[in-house]
């Protein structure tokens, strides 16, 4: 059954507080962020917010004239997303703020960049969830333009979030370069030293879980829309490949393996497990038939985080989703993972169609 057009306020308002909590934190890390790449990034796509917030205010204000706050039982239901809202929000202004400013008012340094942009990937994270949300929404309603709005918005942070990745994957290395200085001046030898490593993995865990778990609160505001929302981007992963152990490697005895062994095994992996292993190869035996196999497996998947969900994630996902992605579901599991019952319902999906 269509949802009724008077839920598109409240999922408007959902994405708008949602992006105004990314501009604030935008706004604040960049006080504190020094001149450069990631500075620039903030500023820019602070503007660029700036902007989707005005075009959501905009389109309240159209739907506003058609009484779709009129009546006591939406009135219920905005309270109830104000309530997913507040569960929602990664942070309020006053916090932001707080955290920006740093003990002597200098810039921050490495391990507060790479701890503010943690924080920047989820409030992100979480406002493409609520815009997706919202897309699914005003999609039930037959609500084109909000529908259209809320994709674009969508769109935009997806961009933001491969951004982000980069951006997180760089202040992870000067953390890890920091670290490994000082273990070097202790006599620890060269290389990337476990602390680093740890740091390492400890930030893309920390990055993705907080991402998940707003991505889910986010989810359950939309449980009348009856489509569960793919996690957004998963982190990027080369540099945890450069420091994993061998025992850590998603393809076990990895150097004991030929590299026809190693070849035939790759086609069974994720995009994220490919990256992994290619950040290996590249810092330990760096062998090209290896790379070039890696290099030609490597293909964009059927949506943005796809490869961090589990097979029932993805079943769930399959139910409603359009034809065409359902059968770029079907041949990237063909060509990779090979989980036939993920396959079995991408074909389901296509032949209901």
């Amino acid at each position: 059954m269509a949802v009724m057009t008077e839920e598109l306020v409240p999922v408007l308002e959902d994405a708008r507080h949602a992006h105004a909590a990314v501009l604030d934190r935008f706004r604040a890390d960049a006080t504190v962020t020094p001149p450069g790449a990631h500075r620039q990034l903030l500023e820019r796509r602070a503007e660029e917010i700036q902007s989707s917030v005005q075009r959501i205010k905009r389109q309240e204000r159209a739907l506003h004239p058609r009484g779709v706050m009129d009546t006591a039982a939406s009135v219920t239901r905005s309270v109830s997303w104000g309530v997913a809202r507040t569960a929602m929000l990664p942070l309020t202004f006053a916090s932001v703020i707080g955290r920006a400013i740093l003990p002597g008012g200098g810039p921050a340094g490495p391990r507060q960049l790479l701890r503010n942009t943690e924080d920047e990937y989820a409030a992100a994270a979480r406002a493409l969830a609520a815009c997706r949300a919202g897309e699914v929404v005003a999609e039930q309603a037959d609500d084109q333009l909000t529908a259209d709005l809320l994709g674009s918005l969508r769109r935009q942070d997806e961009e933001l979030l491969q951004e982000l990745e980069n951006s997180l994957t760089e202040h992870a290395r000067a953390v890890a370069t920091a670290t490994n200085g000082s273990a070097s001046r202790e006599g620890q030898g060269g290389g990337l030293s476990d602390a680093a490593a740890q740091t390492i993995q400890a930030t893309f865990d920390r990055a993705r879980d907080v991402a998940r778990h707003g991505v889910q609160r986010t989810l359950s505001a939309a449980e009348e829309a009856r489509r569960k929302t793919p996690v957004p981007g998963a982190v990027a992963e080369e540099v945890l490949g450069a420091v994993r152990r061998e025992e850590d490697l998603p393809i076990p005895g990895f150097s004991q393996l030929s590299t026809e062994q190693i070849t035939r095994r790759l086609r069974t992996l994720s995009q994220l497990d490919l990256t992994v292993i290619q950040g290996y190869e590249r810092t330990h035996a760096n062998r090209k038939r290896v790379l070039k196999a890696i290099e030609e497996l490597h293909e964009a998947t059927p949506w943005t985080g796809y490869d961090a969900l589990d097979a029932d994630d993805i079943i769930v996902s399959l139910r409603d989703a359009p034809t065409g992605v359902a059968r770029q579901v079907r041949e990237y599991e063909r060509r990779h993972l090979q989980r036939q019952e993920v396959v079995s319902a991408a074909e389901t999906r296509v032949s209901s169609a």
